[in-house]
């Protein structure tokens, strides 16, 4: 009897590139860059109407295919190359060219320069790849999608790890082939250095005026989220989305903090304007700085004592407001 074969996720690859045009890719000439994922759940979502007929036979009449919905997540590991900067870029939807030249206006992301939140979108086709039981792959591509959220997660004695959520407008027809496109380049993924909450979260502080709070953090969560969503349209012969709309952009940032003071506390009784600094490197001093200049608590509480020998926290979250100079966020690439 023959081996039983069948995918699993370690023959799953994830892919992006410049989605500029209307045309097909799998003639176009590309060169797609790998998403380094621990995880991901890109997919084209369908669901169907069912017939509300009432039949002489007690029966339902049928249904049919109504909505297609491409969306889904991946999660990552935190590093300082192409692939953290575009996303950054894209869920800012800064006017900055990303790695792949989606945006056709701005310049480069240069080192120690600086992009913030904007109305510049970034449109992107990601392509996934399934290795089979044959040798051969399925290739699955999923057009005109925008970046609405990401997150990351720092926390002691972790690596940082994040989330991108996308929304896109359609998909096209899945192939099984043993190679890609011969116009097509599938770039390699590129070994950088890791982020942790060990030393990678430098100089971070909040601020009321130009004084420090002194707090130490347990845990920071940090999120960015464009609110988009689909926009549907009769007419079009299609089940998917005519296009994809943003919101207002947002910027939380939450966590716990080890109790020393009632600063905090103070602030959000007050409802003090604050600010928010830090910055996110790896080893070799490559990644970001975050600076939000008009911050509110939005939720918090005095410390409790929920048991015996347990440190005193307290949880607190954040929401950044727009700057009239540097905006909501103003994020420094590879700061000096």
């Amino acid at each position: 009897m023959a081996c039983a074969a069948y995918s699993s996720t370690s023959e799953v690859s994830l892919y992006y590139t410049a989605d500029t045009d209307d045309t097909t890719l799998w003639t176009s000439t590309l060169t797609w860059t790998p998403v380094p994922m621990t995880g991901e759940s890109i997919s084209t979502n369908l669901s169907s109407v069912i017939s509300e007929q009432i039949t002489p036979t007690r029966s339902y009449a049928g249904s049919k295919l109504s909505q297609g919905e491409v969306s889904g997540s991946f999660n990552f590991e935190a590093q300082a190359g192409n692939f953290f900067f575009d996303m950054l870029i894209a869920v800012l939807q800064a006017d900055k060219k990303t790695s792949v030249n989606t945006n056709s206006g701005g310049s480069t992301w240069a080192d120690e320069d600086t992009i913030k939140n904007g109305s510049t979108k970034h449109c992107f086709a990601f392509l996934k790849r399934i290795q089979v039981a044959s040798g051969d792959y399925d290739w699955y591509i999923f057009r005109g999608v925008q970046i609405g959220s990401m997150s990351m997660d720092i926390s002691p004695n972790a690596l940082i790890t994040g989330t991108v959520n996308v929304m896109g407008v359609r998909p096209e027809a899945p192939v099984e082939d043993s190679a890609a496109p011969g116009t097509w380049t599938l770039s390699d993924l590129t070994t950088l250095p890791l982020m942790s909450g060990v030393d990678s979260l430098q100089n971070f502080d909040i601020l009321s005026g130009s004084t420090s709070s002194g707090v130490t953090m347990q845990s920071v969560a940090i999120n960015f989220d464009n609110q988009l969503r689909q926009q549907q349209a009769v007419g079009i012969n299609s089940i998917y989305a005519a296009g994809v709309a943003s919101g207002r952009f947002m910027a939380t940032y939450s966590g716990s903090a080890y109790y020393a003071n009632p600063t905090i506390y103070n602030a959000f009784v007050n409802d003090t304007d604050l600010a928010i600094t830090g910055q996110l490197l790896d080893s070799s001093g490559n990644g970001i700085q975050l600076d939000s200049d008009y911050v509110k608590i939005t939720s918090g509480s005095i410390p409790t004592a929920d048991g015996a020998d347990q440190d005193l926290m307290i949880s607190t979250e954040f929401r950044a407001f727009e700057d009239s100079t540097n905006g909501t966020v103003l994020i420094t690439k590879n700061p000096s």
